[in-house]
C-alpha cells in the first residue's frame, strides 16, 4: 500500500491533478468496454468457422467448440493445452529466467533486490541501461521500467516495481528490435514485430494531449486498434525526458515522437507480421528451449534482438519474457490485417483433437 501511494503521488507531481483525471477516465473507460472479450470473440469465432466446427458463446469470455460430448473451452486467450503449473511457472520471472540458464538460452543479466534493499541493483548502474521489473506475478510488461540509467531513475522504478507486491529484478536492457512469437510444441504458428507506441505531432497540441486522443481513437474501434491504452508513467516520463521532452511539450507537424519504451502499450499500427521463415533455424531451436524448460505446449515467446537470422547468441539478442497464457490478438491487431497470421486455427486443431 506504501508503495502504492507513493508512486500514485510521485505521478500527481510531475503531471498534475488534470493529466492523472484523463488517465484514470481512459482507463475507466477501457474497463467498461472490455475489448479483449470482442477480440478474442472474433479470433475464435473465425477459427471455428475456418474449421467447420460449432461455436458458442457461454458468457464472461468463455467459448465452447463442436458438438457431443467433447465439447472444449477456452478462456480469451487461455486453452487446455497447458496446466495451472505450467503458466505459474511462466509468471515466475526469476525461476522462469533460471531454467532458461540451465536450458542454454541467452537471456539478459538479471540481478534481484528488494525496494529495502537497492545496494545490489545500485553497484550496476553506470553501465548501461537496465530494465527495472516486478519478480513475479505480472505478464504484458506491467510494473516494468526500462532505460533505467541512475540512482533517481531506479529509486523510482523500483516503487513502481513494488506495487505488485514481489520482490524486484534490474535487468540489463538488450539493444535490437522486438519480436513476439507464438510456439506451439516448440514450432513456431506466427511472429510480430513490436514497435513502441508513438504519437505524431500537429504543431498545436502537447504530448498529453496527443497520448489522449490516440486512447479516444482506440477506445472508439472497440478494441481493434488496440487492446490497452497509452498510460503517461514512469516509462513515458523517463522515455520523454532522455529526449528532452516532457509531456508539456508540443512537437511539430508531422514529427513522430515514441512516448514509451516499452512496446507493452503498442497499438495495432506499432505491430507488423513478420514471417517466421524470416528467423533462423536456430534462433527459432532456443526459442522452442525456452518453452520446454517451462514445460509449455503454447508459448508466447517475447525476444530482442538485432538480427533475426542468426541465433540469438551470434547476434547479442535475448529472450526477455515467455507468457503461458499468450495473447493471440498480438498476431491480429498488427498495421496491415491482411497480414495477420489466424494463429487460432492451428490452437484450435490442437484442441479438438486431444478431446477426440
Amino acid at each position: 500500500m506504501g508503495c502504492e501511494l507513493a508512486a500514485g503521488l510521485e505521478l500527481l507531481v510531475a503531471l498534475g491533478p488534470r493529466e492523472i483525471w484523463r488517465r484514470r477516465r481512459d482507463e475507466r473507460s477501457l474497463a467498461r468496454l472490455w475489448p479483449g472479450q470482442a477480440i478474442n470473440r472474433r479470433i475464435w469465432s473465425e477459427a471455428a468457422g475456418r474449421l467447420e466446427v460449432e461455436f458458442r458463446e457461454l458468457g464472461d469470455g468463455v467459448f465452447e467448440f463442436g458438438g457431443g460430448e467433447a465439447r472444449p473451452r477456452v478462456w480469451l486467450h487461455v486453452t487446455p493445452l497447458d496446466d495451472e503449473a505450467a503458466r505459474d511457472r511462466a509468471l515466475d520471472k526469476a525461476f522462469s529466467h533460471q531454467l532458461m540458464v540451465e536450458a542454454g538460452v541467452s537471456v539478459p543479466e538479471q540481478i534481484p533486490f528488494d525496494i529495502v534493499d537497492l545496494g545490489p541493483a545500485v553497484s550496476a548502474l553506470g553501465d548501461g541501461s537496465w530494465v527495472v521489473k516486478p519478480a513475479g506475478g505480472t505478464s504484458s510488461g506491467q510494473g516494468a521500467t526500462p532505460d533505467v540509467r541512475s540512482f533517481d531513475d531506479l529509486q523510482r522504478a523500483a516503487v513502481r516495481a513494488a506495487r505488485s507486491g514481489h520482490s524486484q529484478l534490474l535487468e540489463r536492457q538488450v539493444s535490437g528490435e522486438e519480436y513476439r512469437v507464438l510456439l506451439l510444441d516448440g514450432e513456431p504458428l506466427g511472429a510480430v514485430r513490436r514497435h513502441a507506441p508513438v504519437v505524431f505531432g500537429d504543431g498545436r497540441s502537447t504530448i498529453a494531449d496527443l497520448i489522449h486522443a490516440e486512447n479516444r481513437r482506440r477506445l472508439a474501434a472497440a478494441g481493434e486498434a488496440g487492446l490497452r491504452v497509452i498510460t503517461l508513467d514512469l516509462d513515458a516520463l523517463l522515455a520523454l525526458e532522455h529526449i528532452g521532452l516532457d509531456h508539456r511539450s508540443v512537437p511539430a507537424a508531422g514529427r513522430a515522437v515514441a512516448v514509451k519504451t516499452s512496446r507493452s502499450q503498442g497499438g495495432a499500427r506499432d505491430a507488423e507480421t513478420i514471417h517466421v521463415s524470416s528467423f533462423s533455424p536456430e534462433l527459432i531451436a532456443e526459442l522452442g528451449r525456452a518453452a520446454s524448460a517451462l514445460g509449455l505446449t503454447v508459448a508466447g515467446v517475447d525476444l530482442l534482438t538485432p538480427d533475426i537470422g542468426r541465433s540469438l547468441a551470434a547476434a547479442g539478442g535475448a529472450v526477455i519474457e515467455i507468457n503461458g497464457t499468450p495473447g493471440l490478438h498480438y498476431h491480429y491487431l498488427v498495421r496491415e490485417p491482411e497480414s495477420a497470421v489466424p494463429v487460432a486455427v492451428p490452437l484450435l486443431e490442437r484442441i479438438l483433437s486431444e478431446r477426440r
